[in-house]
């Protein structure tokens, strides 16, 4: 599946999220998931709106769900 992630235009340096993430290396608990990985790609859709319209739903991520860098 593919997911849409809406990012604030004023997180410095937001190109480094672009790219490949093993998922057992930012899950907390990776089960089954350990050897997934995603591919993020820049969206060029404009609104969260638009992205509505071309059929995808809004699911807000949760902070537990990471591993935290401190």
């Amino acid at each position: 599946g593919s997911v849409i992630v809406e990012i604030d235009e004023t997180l410095p340096d937001f190109k480094r999220l672009l790219g490949m993430h093993k998922w057992s290396e930012i899950l907390v608990e990776p089960k089954e998931e350990a050897r997934s990985a995603s591919k993020v790609f820049y969206c060029t859709w404009n609104s969260d709106r638009d992205v509505q319209k071309n059929g995808w739903k809004r699911i807000d991520v949760v902070d537990r769900w990471f591993k935290s860098k401190a």
